[in-house]
């Protein structure tokens, strides 16, 4: 519970949910989540020269620097920045401290009128606090950034602004009220900074937040709230204290109930809220808050029915009919751009993304205006690839006169909860190298920080008392902090210019092992020496277990690098049975010293004694000091093979993987025993790279022989995390092979919709199919994508957890069919001649959907998901089963039924007594490729789609109802002739934000 002092009465949330909560301004705001008021870590010791600690001081130093923001510290301390705005910089300079949180409902000072008060109630809202610099008292009086509504008469004289931090009135009661709110800066109000005073006084303080929001009632006749050395409409001063540097201040639409209400007010991203997903309560709403840009719309009815009102700006619902009534919203923050200046002419609206030349609808430098909304940032450059000189922008601008004035050429867009200029890294100390900014025990990281100057926050988690360097490009020590805390994170905050630094993971003590993650809120760290991978298809045959007599079969395969210069092999690949090359592997190059050959060999097992076809030996690599060597070779005939064969990698560079068994030499007879594993990645941290393992004996090995690639270490740009945007939707687009002679063909919607009407449960065909097996209409043939344009239809999914945002997103890429084809079944005997008793097809059905999902954790792709009627199958992103061009998954289309397959082949998915099996075939027909001009679209409440996409709104079933159901084998199978049609894609469980299993 909140602290309540007698009668009177940070800055990121938990991992999963981005943003500040609203407090009420009126009552108690919900208390933090454990961890939000741990005690945040400080700079140990002061490191660098002094720093500013007034605008005097600052305009010393620069002589001609006007009016504006500027990092200020206290004490002159690096460790302590603040960010301060200088007002009068060409006469007196004064330090004001720029509140974020700022409105109708944050940071007011209220005298409510009444009785012996009359006239309206006099609020004055405060946009920034004038502050000293060196004792950090705020004075209370200074409103030359407030602004005041209302008038009422005080002892006869007229008064039409109050004193911050102050709640008055007049009328028996304590209906005066006040808002402190510092969320966002790196100040907290003092304990005990309020006292109660007047004639009949009453009045509270109540502290939240960690002590940065305090709610003030105040009253009496006449009594108030304030300052201790405040007396009523005098003002006075407020004691803050410095706790810790502020990290990214992330506004959001806040609705609150009315006073009367035990519920608490409630914060909102973008999206779409139902009433069952408003914590504030249904018919409850009674004032807003909405950022500058943001839109909030709200519904009377549940599922965004009803007669909306659309909001955008501070309002008090009072008097309107929409007051209590909401029972669903929807939040905007869209950024638009236009064709022309003042914000006129043709424009596009924007999500978070990147942008490039053929995604800017307005065209290729037309950009002429542009606003973008509270909390947004965009980046504009000149050139088309994100290339060129850049210009960023936070508010609304027109470019008239300015150099970018139609010569933007592509752009980014960075939301609160979507941003590109920060990343998660992981890795482990195998051991640490302790208060040692310069061991090589310790881990090394780049930072690339290319905003405008600012107070950028670095935070080095782990459970083995992390201690986090920052350094120059000189190697000189910037700032240095442990877990002073005793927690597991130890944080800097420190102001930034745009350039390189360099981060150190460490820990307090030398020696100590774990596993760490390393973040920044507002800069992109990276490896210190780049590695890359590459995927390849190509495979040279190395051996094959042929008659050597072992139970199971195995051959094994080494990466074909005659077409990839420069690239190196990680170790050879093993394959349960032979004559079946892997689909795919992943080869590497780095920089400098990043690889290098192994310094020996291992024997593991040969081929001695079993009367095998193929002399071979089986060999583990030595790793050099430092690093770390994945795989095993395989070298025919017995002598030691070459160390140029493949590359080990350092150490920090890899994640502990886990093991798949492949095969042993059980029945053989040889004169050694051995045993092959392939190694895999444990989550999604690290990209498995399928490489054999060999071992000696039968026994379990070690876990410590299987290593993955720390995937955050790598160079590729789609694997460093970000954004997952419609260019990511485009980057990752598989492609996908139909079956040879494949007859019903895929199509877009419309040429589906527009021979087919609703009844309200199907989608029937507007001309009959003839019979429940017959495919009369033509339309049903579907259209060829090598020779019309057929759309795949991508669904961006951000997972959510509890109604909250996670670091999980999914693309789902959606494929349509008109027709699905069944499966022959004979209902007598087959021969080597074919069915004796005749045959009928079934599971036929008008209409089919089918997907592949791309997931993404920490914005990195993690694994894919090939629908096969009613199962899938589920690959790992990097495994050896599912071949990749670049990053794209090559999918394989089944003939009739388009499951789809990460192969081609034939895929018996089920077997039905007396009927047979049931089998999917799949090959290299006709390649379509996704990535041409699909159809993106994010989630949204079915029902609210509109225009183009007005389709996915429909309900009913995408086909005929089911026929031909009454004969034997309906019977056996529960399959009918034709099955009804499939069930609306956006009807499915795993469509919906909420659904974290991949299906």
């Amino acid at each position: 519970m909140p602290r309540r002092r007698g009668w009177k009465q940070w800055s990121a949330l938990a991992v999963l949910c981005i943003g500040c909560q609203p407090v009420s301004p009126d009552e108690v705001g919900a208390e933090p989540g454990p961890g939000e008021l741990d005690a945040l870590p400080v700079v140990e010791q002061p490191l660098g020269p002094m720093r500013e600690r007034s605008c005097q001081e600052l305009r010393a130093a620069r002589p001609t620097a006007g009016d504006g923001e500027y990092a200020l510290h206290l004490m002159g301390d690096p460790a302590r920045p603040w960010m301060a705005w200088c007002h009068d910089m060409a006469g007196t300079p004064r330090e004001y401290l720029t509140l974020r949180e700022r409105g109708a409902l944050a940071n007011f000072a209220q005298y409510t009128a009444g009785d012996a008060a009359p006239g309206t109630t006099v609020r004055t809202t405060y946009q920034r606090l004038r502050i000293d610099p060196h004792t950090l008292r705020v004075d209370t009086t200074d409103k030359t950034f407030a602004t005041s509504t209302g008038q009422l008469l005080h002892a006869n004289q007229p008064v039409t602004s109050v004193s911050f931090a102050t709640a008055l009135s007049c009328d028996w009661a304590d209906s005066g009220r006040a808002n402190i709110d510092l969320r966002g800066t790196p100040f907290k109000v003092a304990t005990e900074a309020f006292t109660v005073k007047g004639y009949a006084q009453q009045g509270s303080s109540v502290y939240t937040w960690g002590d940065q929001v305090v709610a003030l009632r105040g009253g009496g006749y006449c009594g108030w709230t304030g300052p201790a050395d405040s007396e009523g409409l005098t003002g006075g001063s407020l004691p803050l204290f410095y706790g810790a540097a502020a990290t990214t201040w992330t506004p959001t639409v806040a609705v609150y109930p009315a006073s009367t209400s035990n519920a608490g007010p409630q914060s909102l991203q973008p999206g779409w809220y139902d009433a069952h997903e408003l914590s504030v309560g249904e018919d409850a709403i009674h004032s807003v808050r909405v950022p500058r840009g943001w839109v909030l719309t709200l519904y009377p009815d549940r599922a965004f029915k009803g007669t909306p009102v659309t909001l955008t700006s501070d309002t008090d619902l009072t008097g309107r009919a929409i007051d209590q009534t909401t029972s669903s919203l929807k939040v905007e923050a869209p950024v638009t751009i236009y064709k022309g200046n003042h914000f006129q002419g043709a424009s596009q609206q924007l999500l978070a993304g990147r942008y490039d030349l053929g995604q800017l609808t307005i065209g290729n430098d037309t950009l002429r205006s542009i606003r973008v909304p509270e909390g947004y940032r965009v980046t504009l450059y000149w050139h088309g690839g994100f290339q060129g000189d850049q210009v960023v922008l936070t508010q609304d601008t027109d470019f008239t006169g300015h150099p970018f004035q139609a010569n933007t050429s592509s752009l980014l867009v960075e939301s609160t909860t979507e941003r590109d200029d920060h990343n998660t890294m992981y890795g482990s100390w195998t051991p640490s190298g302790g208060q040692f900014p310069n061991s090589r025990d310790n881990r090394q990281f780049i930072v690339d920080y290319t905003g405008a100057p600012d107070v950028v926050t670095f935070e080095l988690e782990a459970g083995v008392g992390p201690y986090l360097y920052l350094l120059d490009t000189s190697n000189r020590v910037l700032a240095e902090v442990n877990n002073l805390d005793g927690g597991t994170i130890a944080r800097i905050s420190y102001y930034l210019s745009p350039g390189t630094y360099r981060l150190v993971a460490a820990t307090t003590l030398t020696g100590r092992t774990g596993e760490f993650t390393l973040r920044s809120d507002k800069a992109r760290l990276r490896a210190p020496l780049r590695l890359w991978v590459q995927a390849t298809s190509g495979f040279d045959w190395i051996y094959d277990d042929y008659k050597t007599g072992a139970h199971t079969d195995v051959s094994v395969w080494r990466p074909n690098l005659s077409q990839l210069p420069g690239h190196y092999s990680l170790g050879d690949l093993a394959v349960y049975g032979r004559g079946v090359a892997p689909r795919m592997t992943f080869v590497v190059k780095g920089e400098g010293d990043v690889l290098a050959r192994p310094v020996d060999y291992t024997f593991v097992w040969n081929d001695s004694g079993t009367g095998g076809r193929h002399d071979v030996g089986f060999w583990h690599p030595v790793a050099p000091p430092g690093y770390t060597c994945l795989g095993s070779v395989v070298q025919l005939g017995y002598d030691k093979p070459s160390t140029d064969l493949i590359r080990c990698v350092r150490s920090e560079y890899v994640a502990p993987g886990g093991k798949l068994w492949v095969w042993n030499d059980q029945g053989s007879g040889g004169h050694h025993d051995g045993s092959v594993f392939q190694t895999r990645a444990l989550d999604h941290r690290a990209l498995t790279v399928p490489v054999m393992v060999a071992n000696p004996g039968y026994d379990a090995p070690d876990p410590a022989r299987f290593w993955a690639l720390n995937k955050s270490m790598l160079a590729n740009p789609e694997l460093q995390g970000g954004l997952v945007d419609e260019l990511a939707a485009l980057q990752f687009a598989p492609r996908i092979y139909l079956s040879p002679g494949e007859y019903y063909l895929p199509s877009s919607v419309e040429h589906f919709l527009a021979n087919v009407h609703d009844d309200g449960r199907f989608l029937w065909t507007n001309q009959a199919l003839g019979c429940p097996s017959c495919t009369n209409p033509p339309f049903l043939g579907g259209q060829r994508p090598d020779q019309t344009h057929v759309p795949v239809y991508i669904q961006k999914v951000r997972r959510t957890s509890q109604g909250r945002p996670t670091n999980v997103t999914d693309l789902i890429y959606w494929t349509f069919y008109p027709y699905n084809a069944g499966k022959e079944v004979c209902f007598g005997a087959r021969t080597d001649i074919g069915c004796i008793g005749g045959t009928s097809t079934f599971g036929n059905h008008v209409g089919d959907w089918e997907h592949l999902t791309v997931r993404f954790i920490d914005g990195r792709p993690a694994y894919v998901y090939m629908s096969q009627h009613s199962e899938g199958g589920f690959f790992e992103f990097g495994s050896m089963a599912m071949a990749l061009e670049g990053f794209r998954p090559i999918a394989f289309a089944a003939k009739g039924s388009h499951a789809l397959y990460a192969s081609p082949g034939g895929f018996t998915y089920k077997e039905i007594p007396v009927l047979g099996p049931l089998t999917d075939v799949t090959g290299y027909g006709v390649s379509w490729n996704t990535w041409d001009r699909p159809v993106i679209f994010h989630w949204q409440p079915m029902g609210t789609f509109t225009g183009s996409l007005a389709w996915l709104n429909i309900t009913s079933d995408w086909g005929n109802d089911k026929a031909g159901c009454d004969n034997i084998a309906t019977q056996i199978s529960g399959e009918c002739i034709l099955n009804g049609g499939p069930t609306a894609p956006m009807l499915k469980g795993f469509a919906h934000p909420s659904a974290m299993t991949m299906e």
